[in-house]
């Protein structure tokens, strides 16, 4: 599993290099106002790629190509696009999509196949999107924005795109 994992991972970075999403096209599609009504959190703050938070040392969390952090500066959200392609290979991983999830774009599934999900992917036009949550570190059994508010603010991008 952790191979296929790697491999995903690889595809995405090779993706994000080759894309035809032109830089910042997306940067626009949602803002924090929009996490905060769909989680109820105050305080929220969008952050570029690879900007360290302040009081995080560490970019891994904030390498999307939009970023969402909470007041206190814990990295909550990242939605990253990538070319439709990516999306059919991700889908086809058994180790990686756990089902479909409804509604969202012209198909979507939700990953990883273990728990907890935090991750929606979707497919929309030429473009492929992850709207991803990030574990508590507290609580790495629990995210820190629960499945539903998840896929509100994926439906939210989806509709926008």
């Amino acid at each position: 599993m952790l191979k296929r994992l790697i491999s995903a991972v690889i595809i995405v970075c090779l993706a994000g290099l080759f894309s035809s999403v032109s830089a910042g096209q997306f940067d626009n599609i949602i803002s924090a106002a929009d996490v905060e009504k769909a989680t109820g959190l105050t305080g929220v703050k969008k952050v570029p790629r690879d900007k360290a938070a302040p009081g995080y040392t560490e970019n891994k969390l904030l390498t999307g190509d939009i970023n969402f952090v909470r007041s206190d500066g814990q990295p909550i959200l990242m939605i990253q696009f990538r070319p439709a392609f990516v999306y059919d290979q991700f889908k086809a991983d058994t180790e990686y999509n756990k089902g479909a999830v409804p509604g969202i774009g012209s198909d979507a599934f939700s990953s990883p196949v273990y728990p907890p999900q935090y991750t929606i992917n979707f497919v929309k036009g030429n473009y492929y999107a992850a709207v991803t949550t990030h574990l508590d570190p507290k609580n790495e059994s629990k995210t820190l924005i629960p499945f539903d508010q998840l896929t509100a603010i994926s439906k939210l991008v989806a509709s926008r795109m």
